[in-house]
């Protein structure tokens, strides 16, 4: 129990500090090929980090129509699901619209690719002996957002789920996964500062009849909070702070129980500039710090990890042609440090009681472009990796491809 206690634990929460820290992260093409985060850029999607935001973005229609993967990941690490017939990833259609209306803003959201932390659940689980993989969601049911008029005030509502039966020689396991996520924003000092709350309630159990692992109260609390600072000119610097607190204890058959806890807390800076009227840079620096901890109960020796990282990336989007613009990004971590103490699997040297990780620094590169069909019609694309290859496809359909997401955005008044 105590080697499932801790492989959860580091995978639920480890990735938060280099990664996002918000519970309902999501970014549209544009954002996808600059590289950067929801936080970082003035941008439609901003109300995925704060509902409120809705006040801003009054009335759109997204849909993104397709994003190629070799193979889908299958539950549990196994070969893979592979794409479907044409060639785009199971799960990767998907959109809604928001609209401004007498009474307030609202807008609903349909299939968005899930991102939190039962997937980390499922590989955990589907590590331990005996215990079939948990069937983590491949997407949210629904992404519901309301916004009032006057003070820019914004809820949020998200559920996703997904339940399966797997028989193996002849033992059958039960799995159920869901979570729920509750968010409240405002703007406030006349837009200038975002602030954010969100409430995410993951669940799951996984039941062979004679072992079954379930959540034991788990819940995580997120904070956001994004000052907008006019630095003069066509300048502007994007601050953002964010904290997530985690609590995603066990409980296992005959009584077993560990507690798992998780601190993460990440600061911001991003400069967005518009050196001339064609031309959009965004430059960032980051510090991340998250701590964890496992701790069987009754009795049992506790585990930890620390993990602090340094991220920056850099991102051009230029009107390049009349109705075409041209994105490319960079992203890396300048320091990336992990600790474990007694001593967590995804961490481990024989023998061991302490032992320190430090990345690579492998950079990212991201591309992409944007097509504005109509003046409220836009389409967007991120370039595959493979391009340098071969690029054989226009749109995704083989691993040589020149588009590896793309969408569509309807602005209207």
């Amino acid at each position: 129990m105590k080697k499932l206690a801790a492989v959860f634990l580091t995978l639920l929460f480890a990735s938060t500090a280099s990664a996002q820290v918000i519970s309902n992260p999501t970014r549209d093409s544009r954002m996808a090929g600059m590289g950067v985060a929801n936080w970082q850029i003035e941008d439609d999607f901003n109300i995925f980090i704060n509902p409120a935001q809705l006040s801003n973005y009054k009335n759109n229609v997204y849909g993104e129509l397709g994003t190629y993967t070799a193979a889908n990941p299958s539950i549990g690490g196994g070969a893979g699901l592979g794409p479907n017939q044409d060639g785009i990833g199971f799960g990767s259609q998907w959109g809604g619209m928001n609209m401004d209306v007498s009474y307030g803003g609202w807008g609903v959201y349909l299939g968005r690719p899930y991102a939190g932390p039962l997937n980390a659940a499922a590989t955990a689980i589907g590590g331990l002996p005996g215990v079939a993989p948990l069937t983590a969601p491949l997407d949210n049911r629904f992404d519901l957002f309301y916004a009032t008029h006057g003070m820019p005030l914004g809820f949020y509502l998200s559920y996703a789920s997904r339940a399966a039966d797997v028989k193996t020689a002849g033992v059958k396991t039960t799995n159920d996964a869901s979570e729920i996520n509750l968010g409240v924003g405002g703007l406030v000092m006349n837009n200038m500062l975002d602030v954010a709350l969100n409430l995410g309630m993951p669940s799951f159990e996984t039941n062979n009849g004679t072992t079954k692992v379930q959540t034991d109260g788990a819940i995580n609390v997120a904070l956001l909070g994004r000052l907008h600072t006019g630095l003069g000119g066509n300048a502007k610097l994007l601050t953002t702070g964010q904290i997530l607190l985690g609590d995603a204890s066990l409980k296992a058959t005959g009584g077993t129980k560990v507690g798992l806890t998780s601190n993460t807390i990440r600061v911001d800076t991003a400069v967005n500039s518009m050196p001339n009227p064609n031309t959009l840079l965004v430059a960032g620096v980051g510090i991340a710090s998250t701590s964890t901890e496992a701790k069987p109960k009754p009795a049992g020796s506790k585990t930890t990890t620390s993990n602090l990282t340094i991220p920056v990336n850099v991102a051009v989007e230029h009107q390049t042609f009349k109705v075409v613009k041209t994105r490319i990004g960079l992203s890396s971590a300048l320091y990336n440090t992990t600790d474990c103490k007694n001593v967590d699997p995804t961490c481990t040297t024989a023998g061991a009681s302490k032992v320190t990780k430090v990345a690579d620094g492998t950079a990212t590169v991201s591309m992409g472009f944007g097509w504005a069909v109509a003046d409220n019609l836009m389409l967007d694309a991120v370039i595959n990796q493979d391009i340098l290859f071969s690029g054989t496809y226009v749109v995704s359909g083989v691993a040589e491809t020149l588009s590896s997401m793309l969408s569509a955005t309807y602005r209207f008044k």
